[in-house]
C-alpha cells in the first residue's frame, strides 16, 4: 500500500532523492526514520537492488522501472559505477557530500507543489563530479559536505539552510562555457550527441577530453586548432572542443605538437601527462582504440623502431632519423643524408642528424642498396685493379672506407655502389672509341710521371686530362684506360713554378700566411675558401705536387681593412667571446660567424672605428698564501 501522501516523481531524479522527498511529505521525523520503519537499506536504494526498490515503489506508487533509471551501480574493482546510461569512475562519485545548483534549488521550493520541504529534489547530473555547472543555469554545481544525522537527508538540508541557499544563488556569475558538462548530461540521460566521443565510456571521454585540453595548453597550440574565443576556458572545454570532432582532427592537432618539438632521434616525445595517463590504461579494452590512435600518432610522427614503448612495443618502423639509420643499416650519417637527398625523402639537412626524420619505408631500398658489399677479390675484378691500387684508392678516399671494429681488428667494407660512383666519376669524362698507337696504359702513366693511381685517376675526375679513351668493345674498368702520350707528359712532367719562381709578387705558404696575420692555422683555408686572399698555384720544390700560396700583397690588404678579435680583446684586456658579444649589442657582426671554434674572426675596421665599448676588465684571481704551519 502506499503512504498516505503521495508526491509527483520527476523524470530525472535518482531513487535516493525520492524516498527522501516522500519522507518528509509525510510527515516522518528524519529520512533515517523512515529507512527504519520501511526496512529499506540506503546503500541498496542507491545502488539499484531490486528489493529495496520494490519496497519503495510498494510505498510510493511509482513503477520500479522508473525508480531505477537514475540508480548509482558500481561496475567493477576497479570503481567504475554507471548513473543512467553513462558510466564513470571513481574518482566522479559524490562522497560524503550534498552537490546541489542554488537557483534549481531555490526554484523547487518556490515551485506550487505539495509541501515545501518536500519540492527540492537531487539530480542525476549532480552525483557525478565530473559535471561541474548546471546546465540550464550555467552556474558552478555547490558542493556541501554531510553534517551529523543529516546524511543523505537532502530535503532536511535545504530547509536548514535555505536563506544560504537563496544567496548563493543571487551571487552574480560570469560567462561559463558549459559544453562539456551538458555532453555528460545528455550521456546520463542516453542520448547520443557526439558521434566520436560516443564510442568511450564517459569516463574515458571525459578523461581524454581533460588531458588533451591540458596538453594543448602547456604546448600553447593556437589556431587553426584552438580558436582565440576559446584559449581561456578550463582545459577539458579546450579538449571537448577539438576532440567532438573525430580522429582526424586529434591526429593532425597532436602531430602538429609532435613535429614543432621534433626530438632528437634518440629522445622520444612522450606526450606528459596525457602520454602517462594512456600507459596507466593500456591494458584497459575501454582504452584500446585511444592507445591504438596515439601509439599510430607516435609511429607516424617519431623515429620509434620495433620492440621500443610509447604506449605499447612497437610492431613495425614507420618513421627513421639519420641517427637510427645510421645505427640500423651501418651508414655514415653523411652517407645517409646524401642518398635521401638525391630521392627527395628529406628537405632540410642543415639541422641536427637526430631531427631529421624520412620515411622507413620508402628509404628501406636505398639504405639496403647502398649496403651492399663487395669484397676485396669481387672490387678488384670490377674495376681491373691490384690489391695494392685498390688499397692506395681506399686511403686516398676515391672509395669511401667504411670502418668498423671487433675487438683491436679494424677492417674495410667495401660499397659497390661506392664503386660503380667511382667509375661513373671517372668515365664521364672518358670518350669511347678506339685507341691510336700513341697512347699510354695507366701502369705505364704511373710509371714514367712518378705518379700513384688514385692521383692518375683524381686528374681525369677534376678535367686535368681529356684526352682519355676506352675501346668500345672494352668493359669500363680502370686498366683499359688509354692515355694520351703528349697531353700527359705536358701535364706531369712540363716544367713546374715553384714557390721561388712566381714573379712580380711575393707569396707565403698558407701555414706561413697563418702566422703572418698571427691567426690559427685553419683560418687562412677558410679565407681563402671566401674569396678573401688571393692565391696562386705553383709547384712544391720537395715533390713537385701542385699547391696553393698566398700572395702577401692580399695579405697585407686584408690586415688594412680586417682586424681580428682577439687583437680587439687584447686591447680590452679580456676575452674575445665578451667582445663578440658587446658589438652583436651593438649592432655590429663579424664579417663570418658560423665556422666553428677553430677559425679566427674578423671585424671590418670600418665598422668598429667610432665604436668605443664599456667593458669590466678580467678580474685576476689572487691565490692566498697558505698560512705557516706551526712548528
Amino acid at each position: 500500500m502506499t503512504l498516505p501522501v503521495v508526491i509527483k516523481m520527476h523524470e530525472e531524479e535518482t531513487p535516493v532523492s525520492r524516498a527522501n522527498r516522500l519522507s518528509s511529505a509525510n510527515g516522518f521525523a528524519s529520512f533515517r526514520r523512515f529507512l527504519e520503519m520501511t526496512s529499506i537499506r540506503l546503500p541498496g536504494l542507491s545502488a539499484g537492488n531490486e528489493e529495496c526498490i520494490a519496497k519503495l515503489a510498494k510505498w510510493s506508487g511509482v513503477d520500479p522501472v522508473l525508480l531505477a533509471k537514475y540508480a548509482s551501480r558500481t561496475l567493477s574493482r576497479q570503481g567504475t559505477w554507471r548513473i543512467g546510461e553513462a558510466t564513470f569512475g571513481k574518482e566522479s562519485r559524490r562522497g560524503s557530500r550534498f552537490r546541489y545548483c542554488p537557483l534549481c534549488v531555490v526554484e523547487d521550493v518556490d515551485a506550487d507543489n505539495g509541501r515545501q520541504v518536500s519540492r527540492p529534489y537531487v539530480r542525476p547530473a549532480w552525483m557525478c563530479r565530473a559535471v561541474l555547472t548546471c546546465s540550464d543555469h550555467r552556474r558552478p554545481i555547490v558542493e556541501f559536505p554531510f553534517a551529523g544525522r543529516q546524511e543523505n537527508d537532502f530535503c532536511q538540508f535545504v530547509a536548514s539552510n535555505l536563506d544560504r541557499i537563496r544567496a548563493q544563488a543571487s551571487e552574480p556569475c560570469g560567462d561559463i562555457s558549459t559544453e562539456m558538462d551538458d555532453y555528460i548530461a545528455t550521456r546520463i540521460r542516453g542520448v547520443s550527441a557526439e558521434p566520436y566521443l560516443d564510442r568511450f565510456e564517459a569516463f574515458v571521454a571525459i578523461d581524454l577530453c581533460d588531458h588533451l585540453g591540458r596538453f594543448f595548453k602547456t604546448h600553447a597550440l593556437g589556431g587553426p586548432f584552438v580558436p582565440d574565443e576559446i584559449r581561456g576556458a578550463s582545459p577539458r572545454e579546450i579538449g571537448f572542443h577539438l576532440a567532438r570532432k573525430g580522429e582526424q582532427a586529434i591526429r593532425d592537432a597532436v602531430a602538429s605538437v609532435v613535429l614543432k618539438k621534433r626530438p632528437n632521434g634518440t629522445e622520444k616525445f612522450l606526450f606528459g601527462t596525457l602520454g602517462r595517463w594512456l600507459r596507466s590504461n593500456a591494458a584497459r579494452k575501454e582504452f584500446t582504440e585511444l592507445v591504438e590512435l596515439f601509439q599510430d600518432i607516435a609511429e607516424c610522427n617519431q623515429p620509434y623502431g620495433p620492440g621500443e614503448v610509447c604506449f605499447v612495443p612497437v610492431r613495425r618502423r614507420r618513421l627513421h632519423s639519420v641517427i637510427t639509420a645510421e645505427a640500423e643499416y651501418g651508414l655514415y650519417h653523411k652517407r645517409v643524408i646524401e642518398l635521401l637527398k638525391e630521392a627527395n625523402l628529406i628537405e632540410d639537412a642543415t639541422i641536427a642528424r637526430g631531427r631529421i626524420f624520412f620515411d622507413a619505408e620508402k628509404a628501406q631500398p636505398i639504405l639496403l642498396a647502398a649496403t651492399l658489399t663487395l669484397t676485396s677479390q669481387e672490387a678488384r675484378a670490377e674495376l681491373g685493379v691490384t690489391e695494392f691500387v685498390l688499397v692506395q684508392l681506399l686511403n686516398s678516399g676515391l672509395i669511401p672506407r667504411v670502418e668498423g671494429r671487433t675487438d683491436s681488428r679494424v677492417y674495410s667494407r667495401i660499397r659497390r655502389v661506392d664503386v660503380r660512383e667511382l667509375q661513373q666519376n671517372v668515365f664521364q669524362h672518358v670518350t669511347v672509341q678506339e685507341s691510336g698507337d700513341d697512347t699510354l696504359s695507366l701502369a705505364t702513366v704511373c710509371r714514367v710521371t712518378v705518379r700513384d693511381t688514385s692521383e692518375i685517376l683524381r686528374t681525369v675526375i677534376n678535367g686535368g686530362l681529356r684526352k682519355v679513351t676506352i675501346a668500345p668493345h672494352q668493359d669500363r674498368r680502370i686498366d683499359n684506360l688509354r692515355f694520351d702520350r703528349l697531353e700527359t707528359f705536358e701535364y706531369f712532367l712540363q716544367p713546374a713554378q715553384t714557390i721561388g719562381d712566381v714573379e712580380g709578387s711575393k707569396v707565403l705558404k698558407q701555414r706561413d700566411a697563418a702566422e703572418y696575420l698571427s691567426v690559427k692555422a685553419t683560418t687562412v683555408p677558410y679565407l681563402m675558401k671566401l674569396g678573401l686572399l688571393d692565391t696562386i698555384e705553383v709547384a712544391n720544390p720537395v715533390n713537385r705536387r701542385k699547391q696553393l700560396v698566398v700572395t702577401r700583397a692580399s695579405l697585407d690588404n686584408f690586415k688594412r681593412e680586417y682586424v681580428a678579435v682577439f687583437e680587439i680583446a687584447l686591447q680590452y684586456d679580456t676575452h674575445t667571446n665578451v667582445i663578440l658579444e658587446a658589438f652583436r649589442v651593438a649592432g655590429i657582426e663579424p664579417i663570418y660567424d658560423k665556422c666553428g671554434s677553430s677559425v679566427s674572426r674578423f671585424f671590418r675596421r670600418r665598422d668598429i672605428d667610432d665604436v668605443f665599448l664599456t667593458l669590466p676588465k678580467r678580474r685576476k684571481r689572487i691565490r692566498k698564501r697558505a698560512a705557516p704551519r706551526p712548528a
